[in-house]
C-alpha cells in the first residue's frame, strides 16, 4: 500500500489553535487561495468563529494570528503532494483503469468512483454516495457536502435569522471542540462507522474483495481524534492512504485529479473566413499543451492561464452572440472528429475582438474566465461543424489613405508631431478593430508640410512622404520614424497636394474597395483664389503658388474614385473667437469641404470618427455568419487548419 501519512499531534490541541483550524475548514474549502475575494471571505469566516467561540474573547489578537500561522506552516511542511501526483499520473497515463475513493472529512462521508484516461475522454469521477456523518440534524449543512464556502457564511456584523444563527453557532461548536479532541473513540466511532457501513453498500462489491483498489483521503488533518477514528474503521487493504487538509470541494474528489497531465493537446475551435474568397473553415488554436497540469487547490497560485482573441459572427444583431468551444484531438483529425471539452455560448462586443482567458483546473477540466454575458452551450460539437456554410460572399477591401501634417513650430518641435502620429494610429486602429474583416485594410501614408519658399510655382513639392499601400502594423511602423518639418506660414500649408496626388491613384486601389481618406492636420489648404482677410495679423493669407483647384478635384475624386473623406483638425490659436473671425471661418469651411463625412475635433474619440467607415465594409451577405461559431482573430499565424 502506498502511503501519504504523518498523523502528528499529542491528541489534544488548545483552543486557539482548534479554533484556528476550524477557519481552515470553513474557510478553504479545496480552492485555490489565489481566486479573488477568498482572502475576503476567509477574513469573514475568521470574524464569525471568534464571535461564536466567546472564550477566545481574552486572547490578545497576536496569539490569534500566531496560531493561524502555525496551523498553515503544518499544512506547508506535512502534507507533502507526492501520493496525489503518482495517483493523478496513474489515473491519467491508463496505468489504473478506476479507483474507489472513500473520503473521509469533519462533516462527511463520501464514496466516489474515478476512472482512468480512456482515450475517449478524460479522467473523471461519479458520486455514489454522500452524507454527514455526525449526530447534528440534515439541516445543519447544505446539501451536496460539508461546511459552506466561505462566501456563504454571514459576515460580521450583518444579522441572522434567529434559526440560521443557531445553527452555525451549533455547528462552529461542534467543530471547534472535535478539533480540540474532546470527543471520545467511541463518541466519533459510532456514528463514522454507521454512516461509513452506509455508504460501502453503494459498492457493487466490497472494497477488501473487488478488483477495483480503494484510495482513502482523510480530509482532516491535524484533527487527530478523527484521523484515528478512520485509520481504525477505514478499509484494510487501500491502494493509498491520503491526509489532506480540512475541507470539502463539493462535486467529488476532482481536486485530487488536478496533478495528472494532459495526454493531449486542449485547442480552442473557432471559425474563419478567408478575405479573398469569402471560403470558411474551421481552425484551432492551442490553449494548453500535452503535459500541462493544473495546481493542486490549496496552493498560492492559480492553474496555468491561457488567452485567445475572437471576434463576434456578423450575425446583424447589437448584441452579437457567439459559440467558444474548446476540443481536444490530434493534429491529422478533421474537425469532425474533435472531442469538445467545454462549450459557452458568449455575449460578445459588435465591434472589435475581445480576448477569451482560460484556466486549467484539471484533466478534461478549464475554467472560462470571462466578465460579459455567457451561459453554457448545448448544441453538439458535430452539429456546430455541419451548420457551417462553405463559403460567404467575400468582405469588401477597404484602403485607408491617412495624410498627416508633419509642420510645427520650432519650440514645439517633435512633440507635437508625435501627439499628432499618436492619433493617426488610434484611428487606424479603430477602423481595423471595428472592421468586421480587418485583414482586408491597406494604409498608405502622406506626410504633407508647408510651401517652400513659396514664392511661385515649381518650388518643391510639400508632399515630402509617400508610402504605397501596406498592412497596418507595417504602415503604423513607417509613421513612427516620420521627422518635423519647419512651420513657415501661419493660416495654411500644402494640404491642396493631397488631393492631386491622389487623382493619380486610379491603378493602386483595389477593384470594388472601399475607400477612404483620413487627414490629421492644424491649418486648413491654401485657397484657389480670393483669399480671406486677416484682421489682428500682418501675416496674408496667399493662395497657392501652384493655383491648385483643390475643391474642384475633391470632388472628382468623391464623384470618380468614390472617395470617403474625414478629417481629424487640432485648430490654431487664431480659430478662437479672439483669433481671426475671417481668417477662422474660411478654414472652417475649408475643412467641412475636406471632411465631407466627417470633420472632427482631434481630441474626439477615434471610435465615432471612424463609425461613418464601417458599415460600408460589410457585403450583402454578411450578416449570415458563419453558424454562430466565434470568429478568429488576433495573428493568423497563430491558427492552425
Amino acid at each position: 500500500m502506498r502511503t501519504q501519512q504523518d498523523n502528528e499531534g499529542s491528541g489534544r490541541d488548545d483552543a486557539l489553535t482548534a479554533a484556528a483550524r476550524v477557519v481552515r475548514a470553513l474557510g478553504a474549502q479545496g480552492t485555490v487561495m489565489a481566486e479573488p475575494g477568498c482572502e475576503q471571505a476567509f477574513e469573514q469566516v475568521e470574524q464569525l468563529v471568534r464571535e461564536q467561540l466567546t472564550e477566545l474573547g481574552r486572547h490578545p489578537p497576536e496569539h490569534w494570528r500566531a496560531a493561524l500561522r502555525k496551523v498553515r506552516e503544518e499544512e506547508r511542511r506535512h502534507l507533502p503532494p507526492a501520493g496525489r501526483g503518482w495517483l493523478a499520473t496513474a489515473l491519467a497515463g491508463g496505468e489504473t483503469a478506476a479507483v474507489t475513493f472513500v473520503e473521509f472529512g469533519c462533516e462527511k462521508i463520501r464514496v466516489s468512483r474515478v476512472t482512468g484516461d480512456t482515450g475517449d475522454a478524460f479522467p473523471s469521477s461519479d458520486v455514489l454516495f454522500e452524507a454527514e456523518w455526525g449526530a447534528s440534524p440534515a439541516g445543519n449543512a447544505p446539501p451536496g457536502g460539508g461546511a459552506p464556502p466561505a462566501g456563504d457564511a454571514p459576515p460580521a456584523g450583518v444579522a441572522a435569522s434567529d434559526g440560521a444563527g443557531n445553527r452555525a453557532a451549533g455547528r462552529i461548536r461542534r467543530l471547534f471542540e472535535l478539533a480540540s479532541g474532546k470527543p471520545t473513540a467511541e463518541e466519533i466511532d459510532r456514528p463514522l462507522g454507521r454512516t461509513l457501513e452506509r455508504a460501502l453498500r453503494r459498492l457493487p462489491e466490497p472494497p477488501d474483495r473487488g478488483d477495483t483498489p480503494v484510495v482513502v483521503a482523510v480530509r482532516a488533518a491535524g484533527w487527530t481524534c478523527l484521523e484515528r477514528a478512520a485509520e481504525r474503521l477505514a478499509p484494510r487493504t487501500p491502494l493509498l492512504w491520503l491526509r489532506l487538509s480540512a475541507g470539502w470541494p463539493a462535486g467529488g474528489p476532482e481536486d485530487l485529479l488536478a496533478p495528472a497531465p494532459l495526454r493531449r493537446t486542449l485547442w480552442f475551435a473557432a471559425a474563419h473566413v478567408q478575405p479573398s474568397t469569402g471560403a470558411v473553415r474551421v481552425v484551432r488554436q492551442p490553449l494548453f499543451p500535452a503535459g500541462s497540469t493544473a495546481t493542486v487547490p490549496g496552493a498560492r497560485s492559480a492553474g496555468p492561464l491561457a488567452e485567445v482573441r475572437v471576434r463576434a459572427p456578423s450575425d446583424g444583431g447589437e448584441e452579437p452572440r457567439a459559440c467558444a468551444v474548446v476540443v481536444t484531438g490530434a493534429v491529422e483529425d478533421a474537425p469532425a472528429d474533435w472531442h469538445p471539452v467545454r462549450a459557452d455560448r458568449l455575449l460578445l462586443p459588435a465591434a472589435g475582438p475581445v480576448t477569451l482567458r482560460y484556466r486549467l483546473d484539471g484533466p478534461g477540466r478549464v475554467r472560462l474566465l470571462y466578465d460579459g454575458g455567457h451561459r453554457p452551450e448545448s448544441t453538439a460539437w458535430s452539429t456546430l461543424v455541419d451548420r457551417l456554410p462553405r463559403r460567404l460572399a467575400p468582405p469588401v477591401p477597404l484602403d485607408l489613405v491617412l495624410a498627416v501634417e508633419t509642420a510645427v513650430r520650432r519650440r514645439q518641435g517633435a512633440a507635437q508631431l508625435a501627439t499628432r502620429v499618436r492619433r493617426a494610429k488610434a484611428v487606424v486602429e479603430a477602423v481595423r478593430d471595428g472592421s468586421r474583416h480587418p485583414e482586408s485594410l491597406r494604409v498608405a501614408l502622406i506626410g504633407y508640410r508647408d510651401h517652400l519658399p513659396l514664392a511661385g510655382p515649381g518650388d518643391p513639392s510639400p508632399l515630402h512622404y509617400r508610402t504605397g499601400f501596406h498592412p497596418v502594423t507595417a504602415a503604423l511602423r513607417i509613421l513612427d520614424e516620420w521627422e518635423p518639418s519647419p512651420l513657415h506660414h501661419d493660416f495654411a500649408t500644402g494640404l491642396e497636394h493631397v488631393p492631386y496626388e491622389l487623382h493619380s491613384w486610379q491603378d493602386r486601389w483595389r477593384p470594388g474597395s472601399l475607400r477612404g481618406l483620413i487627414v490629421v492636420g492644424s491649418r486648413p489648404p491654401h485657397p484657389h483664389s480670393r483669399p480671406p482677410q486677416a484682421v489682428r495679423r500682418r501675416a496674408p493669407v496667399r493662395v497657392c503658388p501652384d493655383r491648385l483647384d483643390w475643391v474642384a478635384t475633391l470632388t472628382r475624386l468623391r464623384h470618380e474614385q468614390r472617395l470617403h473623406c474625414l478629417a481629424l483638425v487640432d485648430e490654431p490659436d487664431w480659430m478662437d473667437d479672439d483669433g481671426e473671425p475671417l481668417v477662422a471661418r474660411w478654414a472652417r469651411q475649408a475643412w467641412a469641404q475636406i471632411g465631407g463625412q466627417g470633420c472632427f475635433d482631434a481630441h474626439e474619440d477615434p471610435r465615432r470618427v471612424v463609425a461613418g467607415l464601417l458599415p460600408d465594409t460589410r457585403s450583402g451577405t454578411d450578416d449570415t455568419g458563419p453558424s454562430g461559431l466565434a470568429l478568429a482573430a488576433g495573428r493568423p499565424e497563430s491558427w492552425l487548419p
